[in-house]
């Protein structure tokens, strides 16, 4: 563990201070029976809709835990939280102040969501052996020079029993700064699941039936520096099945008329949304030129590259789990930004398939075009994209596990 010579100063100046009204407040609350978790919303009402996932999930897969829930900042939080959670505005931070608290409620697991670290409260559960940990942390690009450095805040984060971030990018940041990198999890960013991008049903029947039992697979938002790796992943998924269709989306609908002439003087029989409407038996590659029409797309296809995953070269990235909530199997390469949480969410879920270079896209693809195969990662993408095993359910799961942890004595 870290010592901080500015925290142990900050600390005990402030241990002078009495308990003021808002810690009397909370430290007047009775305990309730059975195990107490307690939330305490670190970046104020921006954390709430998470912190209300969170506590819809706990309570669903722990009828029996009781939540308080805290604020920080001057503003109330307005917003439906489940029945039976309590909340109100966070004690002082001040090791008098939130003492008074932590024995009077004796929580068996504090979660801190956001990014603030409150240190009278992290130090005070520490000395009373109550286990921390934060939730739905996330360092802005423009601030990650910032946050987290001075060693006050390094010691505070090694007093963390658990650190769940949204993205690759920010847990790469806490683990520079020292924390222990087996304590960080990419977590993902706590939101609903959005709605599957819609379609005609009677089209993709239609469309479907045109396509009887040719192999498919699509290629969304591919700029033209990967036109080239694309293209030979489709020669190679033609030798295992010579009636294999590429839908192929171009990073913006303007590049389609080009890359059609281009495509043509290759040799490839090509047509286009915007011109033929529907693909035919003889074409082979099928020019996606419809921005509104990812939604027929996805559910046509049982595999999907996802464009810009190898060069980073893509105008409009697609998220993955657009194809993922719509049953289409992801191939993707290392280059995972703006959408790095959704893609570790995915391939830790096994929902996915990560490609390290172009060369190996093929390969993927003609793998993944087995039925069976593509049927398991999109299921798995389906469960990760429902809402039943999003980020909110794993941020419940994460949170039971350390409380279980504790009840059973375990380190």
């Amino acid at each position: 563990m870290r010592y901080s010579m500015l925290l142990w100063l900050r600390l005990a100046l402030a241990r002078g201070r009495r308990a003021g009204p808002l810690a009397r407040a909370a430290a007047a609350m009775a305990r309730p029976p059975g195990p107490l978790i307690w939330l305490h919303l670190a970046d104020g009402p921006e954390a709430a809709s998470g912190a209300a996932l969170i506590a819809q999930h706990l309570l669903r897969q722990r009828p029996g835990s009781a939540l308080r829930v805290t604020w920080s900042g001057p503003e109330p939080v307005v917003i439906d939280w489940p029945a039976g959670v309590i909340c109100l505005a966070a004690p002082e931070d001040t090791p008098t102040a939130t003492r008074l608290v932590l024995e009077a409620w004796r929580p068996d697991l504090i979660v801190l969501v956001g990014n603030d670290l409150p240190s009278a409260l992290i130090c005070s559960a520490q000395d009373l052996r109550i286990p921390v940990m934060i939730a739905d942390a996330r360092i802005p690009p423009d601030t990650r020079r910032n946050m987290f450095l001075r060693g006050e805040q390094r010691s505070l984060l090694s007093r963390l029993s658990r650190m769940l971030v949204r993205d690759p990018e920010s847990a790469a940041a806490l683990a520079r700064l020292g924390a222990n990198p087996n304590r960080i999890e990419v977590g993902g960013q706590l939101s609903e699941p959005a709605d599957p991008l819609p379609c005609s049903e009677a089209e993709r029947s239609s469309i479907a039936g045109q396509m009887r039992a040719r192999p498919v697979w699509l290629a969304v938002a591919v700029p033209a520096g990967e036109l080239a790796a694309v293209l030979v992943a489709h020669r190679h998924a033609l030798r295992h099945a010579h009636r294999s269709l590429l839908i192929l989306a171009p990073d913006t609908p303007d590049d389609a008329t080009d890359l059609a002439c281009e495509l043509e003087s290759d040799g490839w029989v090509v047509g286009r949304r915007t011109l033929e409407g529907e693909p035919d038996e003889e074409m082979q590659i099928f020019l996606a030129d419809d921005p509104g029409d990812f939604g027929l797309w996805y559910r046509l296809a049982p595999v999907t590259y996802m464009g810009g995953t190898f060069s980073e070269g893509t105008r409009a990235p697609r998220s993955p789990l657009e194809a993922a909530a719509l049953g289409s199997a992801i191939v993707h390469g290392p280059k995972t930004a703006p959408f790095g949480a959704e893609y570790a969410r995915l391939d830790n879920a096994r929902a996915a398939r990560a490609v390290l270079r172009p060369t190996g896209l093929g390969e993927a693809v003609a793998d993944l075009m087995a039925p069976d195969r593509a049927a398991i990662l999109a299921h798995n993408a389906w469960a990760v994209t429902s809402g039943g095993a999003g980020a909110a359910e794993a941020v419940a799961r994460a949170i039971l596990s350390e409380l279980d942890s504790r009840a059973t004595g375990a380190q």
